[in-house]
């Protein structure tokens, strides 16, 4: 599949950062997938434990760096709302049961699993320098 940001649906499938250990990646998938609350039913919990195996389903909606770096560079400078809108809105640490979202629609910050912390914040200033593609 190929990468394109331009007339993304930005408020239906969501751009997110996700760490855990020293594994990190860019990723995209459709908001029900962020409900961290439900997060259980698209995993197997006898395989490990929940934010082990959750980080192992979202690889599949990995993106590729430098492609995702190219896509962003060809957006239009002018178009502030394109750029704003597909910079990442959500941020999962998944060692610290962490998740930082600045998706304004569905609070998804208030509906993450037990015993982690949910934030909404602007999430761009949590990743590291190195990773910021924008």
């Amino acid at each position: 599949m190929s990468l394109n940001l331009k007339n993304r649906n930005v408020s239906g499938v969501l751009l997110a950062y996700v760490k855990m250990g020293s594994e990190s990646f860019y990723c995209m998938a459709e908001t029900e997938y962020w409900i961290g609350e439900y997060w259980n039913g698209y995993i197997d919990l006898t395989l490990g434990n929940l934010e082990s195996q959750y980080f192992k389903f979202l690889k599949r909606f990995r993106l590729d760096y430098r492609e995702l770096r190219m896509e962003y560079k060809k957006l239009d400078l002018n178009d502030v709302f394109g750029r704003e809108g597909n910079k990442p809105c959500l941020y999962v640490d998944f060692d610290n049961k962490y998740f930082a979202s600045y998706y304004q629609e569905q609070e998804l910050e208030r509906r993450v699993p037990k015993k982690w912390k949910g934030e909404y914040r602007k999430v761009t200033d949590l990743i590291p320098v190195e990773y910021k593609y924008w």
